[in-house]
């Protein structure tokens, strides 16, 4: 199909008609739809990548507070589950035995961390929707 004496035998063979038979394609538009879509979908990911960075910003700043023992012992997690701070009231402190501490902080950790894991999934799934994406749940 370079100019061989075969394909001049060929009525109307040339480069290009070869091109198209050997990629299985007909027409002039040679892949134009093809990166039409890859471009549609590059953007997406743009904006996906740029939402979902908006959205862990957005969490980092949030503070969502787990408590124990009436609100004595609390513990302060951002959105994104890390520990910011816990704060312990001073008089219950003081008629503590060591492991009531240990539970009571233990207890108030796991209140935090269920409250922001509840929280992300709130946010993630209004991502979601606002991309038209399914729901985790």
């Amino acid at each position: 199909w370079f100019g061989s004496n075969n394909d001049s035998k060929d009525e109307g063979s040339n480069f290009s008609d070869k091109a198209h038979q050997l990629s299985g394609r007909q027409g002039g538009a040679y892949g134009m739809g093809a990166t039409a879509n890859m471009m549609d979908n590059f953007k997406q990911s743009q904006e996906l990548g740029k939402k979902t960075s908006a959205l862990l910003q957005e969490l980092s700043s949030l503070t969502v507070e787990g408590t124990a023992c009436q609100g004595k012992v609390r513990v302060f997690v951002d959105g994104t589950q890390r520990p910011t701070s816990v704060e312990i009231d001073p008089d219950y402190v003081a008629n503590l035995q060591g492991d009531d501490l240990n539970e009571s902080l233990t207890n108030a950790m796991q209140d935090a961390h269920t409250k922001s894991i509840q929280l992300m999934e709130e946010k993630m799934n209004a991502l979601y929707a606002d991309l038209g994406l399914p729901s985790s749940r």
